[in-house]
């Protein structure tokens, strides 16, 4: 019996039912597609019309039992007190040798039904029917052909037994006569897929969420159910910006729980024991058979036997003649090989393996070998099976790196020569820095540096101690850096590459002004020095531009010919990242995007993080914001990586813009558990949105504590955009003293940043603020047209307007820019603006539907109607009205629900 769906699922289904011409509707399907429920539901419809309704259920000992649904439309009970006699039909003993006795039976029942009317017969699971109680309905439904009866029954395939053997036959004599129709219940395709977990998660869900669940549930409604379950109770799935993302390291070494394998042990030690072996073994194909029954102790033929209770069930499927098999539901596989025990796993395995290296046994999905010779281990041969994993984990890269990983460790493991084991060790643990898993990173780069030592090259040796000192920053081991920066922790290696860690080491706790210093007395190193070399470049350019010293920066980004192995692609890929995480941190994304075009790459090529920095320069807030949420749902954001809190700043800005404070206040919580560094900015992050609430006085408190902490530790980058904040805060609050020494500090750092920059931008729209020179602020405007980036441009225009040093004229145009952006909150400020300056607004029906929309975003943002009052400019009152007015128009009654509708993408205003 299937478990249950929703009414949703059926309703086309069961019109094509009710529409059937022939007396006998067949719902066909496999286990777990909703045949049951789908009765169910048939059978409240007709009861709700008036009908008679009556159900028997067939059980696989053979049984006929008398049933009705519940309301719940998930389970069956026993008799119900008034049911005919007739419910408790078969098996009719000799019915199917003696037409006679099948047309005795069959005209009882007719007669019963008869005196009900228009009566519906409901036959659940006949796949389970004996072979008597077949001809006895076979002669009832010819004797009622033409009578206001309807027969429908539900039909597991592959069907076994009698069904099997004998229901062809009887279902090609009705045909021939036009009593039966069969309606088959197909698996859910994806599309629809995402629509049902979309409905049950209340958000979105992500496309890999999406493709993963079709993956383990093979779409079976009943297994969805089953894997979200398992996704929930592993935190696989973690909700953002009203989306639902797969975090897929939460899946990895996890076992799987399927309600499937109880049936499976129902059928059976035996079939049981089988079906354990043939989750591990059925990537083999024709050789699984032969396989499962030499693990069993018994003949090919007798495990073929076995396999077939398992087809039977509904849980295997044979295809091409036996040349493949897979199991229906992927889920039940995982399960049921997660139910072996690690003895028996590994032999199964082993069994598999040597199969595969015979040559009697072949495998085409090369993941799967690999992990069958994972699984196997020593007892195959070690350096063959570590030869074959090492391959495939190279091959797959950064396709499956969880899978590269677990190749990678094993044959580490099986590798006894002690020069080849430190390099498997190296390479794993350079895949888990890549992977973030600073766990397996950090273990990998102490047993390295511990027991193998002597077995790294000069280069090796600067490479795993960057990845320890990586590691010990991703997992926030502040006190183990400080010894390493401190240098009171005796590091390996030459003087050179040891000051280069320690500099490192100072980068990771912010303390770049040291890291400085540190590279200031490493002299070049040898040829051989290569990772050296690029890791004291990447200092070298970061630590000064960080403290507003673009000099070196600017001397490496005009000599790439010359940097250091970028002959290396690894390393090439390294200090392209740097630069253009330094040019997109300093506002200067045209830069960027020509060293892009001058190294032959696109932004599709860069790391995500870079890539969502840029996506917010360029006004793109849909892109950046998909992006910065799967980074920070997939946890794949480094936070030793300049370019993550810059990403976070900047995303924070655009989702304010946009009025989702909720989300952006969620960011930003995400980024302070990254520990990362330039951790400035995310203080910064925090005071746009007290100042997006209306706290001005909180937000200028935050930026001050923010720079001066900034300042503490020689740091710059950044502080140009808190500075101008802090100055308009100041005006605006009437702090002049304030205000005049933010000016003094923006023209510092305009002296010190690359001219024409967002630097010298911003000291120009400062000083228009703060001395009311109009003269600045056209300067300031001038900048913002010819750096190109719309979001810069329409705010810079918004804000000299409404400090009264810029014409308002000007906030047509800015109106239109921030259209394109899609920021609400803005542009409705800025719409605010233009009438108070008498400057008419484009549109009376569109601006009325962006502030309901508005309206909408802030609600289902969870704000309070005292915040969103704030926000707006208005009152509690006018929100409550206007709140009410909009429930009543879309027909929501909570915020939960209207947040739900703008996820799926349900409202439309």
């Amino acid at each position: 019996m299937d478990r249950a769906a929703d009414d949703g699922d059926v309703d086309p289904i069961i019109d094509t039912i009710r529409s059937a011409g022939p007396p006998l509707v067949l719902l066909t399907g496999l286990a777990g597609v909703g045949r049951t429920t789908t009765l169910a539901l048939l059978g409240e419809r007709y009861e709700a019309e008036g009908r008679h309704v009556s159900a028997m259920r067939f059980t696989p000992r053979g049984d006929v039992v008398p049933a009705r649904f519940t309301p719940t439309a998930t389970r069956l009970r026993g008799p119900v007190k008034g049911e005919p006699v007739w419910a408790a039909i078969g098996p009719v003993a000799r019915a199917a040798d003696e037409p006679g006795v099948a047309q005795q039976a069959a005209r009882a029942a007719a007669m019963a039904l008869r005196r009900t009317g228009e009566g519906v017969v409901l036959l659940d699971d006949l796949q389970w029917i004996d072979r008597d109680s077949l001809a006895v309905l076979e002669a009832l439904i010819r004797l009622l052909d033409g009578r206001p009866v309807t027969f429908v029954g539900t039909l597991r395939v592959p069907a076994g037994g009698a069904a099997a053997r004998y229901g062809p036959d009887t279902l090609s004599r009705l045909r021939a006569e036009n009593l039966v129709h069969t309606v088959r219940l197909k698996p859910w395709d994806k599309r629809f897929l995402a629509e049902r977990l979309a409905d049950t998660l209340s958000v979105v869900p992500e496309p890999a969420l999406v493709d993963h669940v079709h993956a383990l549930s093979g779409g079976v409604h009943a297994a969805v159910d089953e894997v979200m379950e398992n996704l929930r109770g592993l935190g696989a799935i973690r909700v953002l910006d009203r989306s639902a993302y797969l975090v897929p390291a939460a899946t990895e070494g996890r076992l799987w729980q399927s309600e499937f394998g109880k049936r499976v042990r129902e059928l059976g030690r035996e079939v049981w024991d089988a079906a354990k072996a043939a989750a591990i073994l059925h990537p083999l194909g024709a050789a699984m058979p032969g396989l499962v029954g030499q693990s069993l102790g018994t003949s090919e033929e007798h495990a073929l036997e076995l396999l077939e209770e398992l087809r039977r069930a509904g849980i295997l499927h044979r295809g091409r003649g036996g040349a493949s098999w897979r199991f229906t539901m992927p889920l039940a596989a995982l399960a049921l090989a997660d139910s072996c025990g690690p003895c028996e796993r590994r032999e199964l395995a082993a069994a598999g393996v040597e199969a595969l290296w015979a040559g009697t046994a072949a495998c085409a999905d090369p993941d799967r070998r690999a992990d069958l010779v994972a699984d196997a281990g020593r007892l195959v041969d070690p350096a063959r099976a570590a030869g074959e994993l090492l391959t495939r984990a190279a091959e797959t890269g950064d396709e499956d790196p969880g899978s590269a990983m677990r190749w990678i460790a094993t044959a580490t493991d099986l590798i006894d020569d002690r020069t080849r084991r430190a390099e498997s060790l190296r390479l794993l643990t350079v895949v888990s820095h890549g992977h973030g898993d600073h766990e397996r990173t950090l273990d990998g780069a102490r047993i390295l540096l511990g027991e193998f030592l002597n077995r790294l090259s000069a280069d090796s040796l600067v490479e795993v101690q960057s990845l320890l000192v990586h590691a010990l920053s991703g997992l926030g081991r502040t006190g183990d850096l400080r010894e390493i920066a401190d240098g009171t922790r005796r590091l390996p290696g030459s003087p050179g590459s040891r000051l280069v860690i320690r500099a490192l080491a100072c980068g990771m706790l912010d303390r770049w002004p040291e890291a400085e210093v540190h590279l200031t007395n490493v002299a070049p190193p040898k040829e051989e020095g290569k990772r050296q070399a690029v890791l004291a470049r990447l200092i070298g350019i970061s630590a000064p531009l960080w403290q507003g010293k673009p000099e070196a920066f600017d001397r490496s980004l005009r000599d790439r010919k010359n940097w250091p192995a970028r002959e290396v692609g690894r390393y090439r890929e390294e200090l392209v990242d740097a630069h253009l995480t330094g040019l997109l941190l300093t506002g200067e994304l045209g830069r960027a995007e020509d060293l892009l075009v001058a190294e032959g790459l696109v932004w599709e090529e860069t790391r995500p993080c870079v890539r969502t920095l840029a996506a917010t320069l360029r006004g793109d807030f849909r892109s950046a914001t998909a992006l910065v949420s799967r980074i920070v749902a997939e946890r794949s954001a480094p936070g030793f990586a300049a370019a993550t809190a810059g990403m976070y700043h900047a995303t924070v800005s655009a989702l304010v813009s946009q009025g989702r404070l909720a989300t952006a206040r969620a960011l930003s919580t995400a980024a302070e558990a990254t520990r990362p560094v330039l951790a400035h900015l995310l203080d910064f992050t925090e005071a746009q949105i007290d100042r997006a609430l209306g706290d001005d006085r909180g937000a200028a408190d935050r930026y001050t504590a923010a720079l001066a902490a900034a300042a503490e530790r020689g740091l710059v980058i950044g502080t140009d955009i808190a500075n101008a904040e802090l100055a308009e805060l100041a005006w605006v609050l009437g702090d002049l003293d304030t205000a005049k020494e933010c000016l003094k500090t923006a023209q510092w750092l305009a002296a010190a940043r690359y001219s024409g920059g967002r630097a010298v931008l911003l000291a120009e729209f400062v000083e228009a603020v703060v001395t009311r020179d109009e003269a600045a602020g056209a300067r300031s405007l001038k900048l913002a047209r010819r750096r190109g980036q719309p979001f810069e441009l329409a705010s810079t225009m918004v804000r000299l307007v409404k400090h009264g040093v810029a014409a308002p004229a000007l906030l047509s145009e800015a109106y239109e820019l921030l259209g394109d952006l899609g920021a609400l909150l803005l542009r409705a400020q800025t719409r605010n603006l233009m009438q108070e300056h008498g400057i008419g607004v484009p549109g009376r029906r569109t601006t009325l539907a962006e502030n309901e929309r508005l309206l909408a975003v802030l609600a289902a943002e969870g704000l309070s109607n005292k915040e969103i009052a704030v926000v707006l400019g208005s009152s509690e009152r006018s929100v409550a009205g206007r709140l009410s007015r909009l429930f009543t128009r879309t027909g929501y009654r909570s915020r939960i629900e209207l947040s739900t509708a703008m996820a799926n993408g349900v409202l439309s205003l």
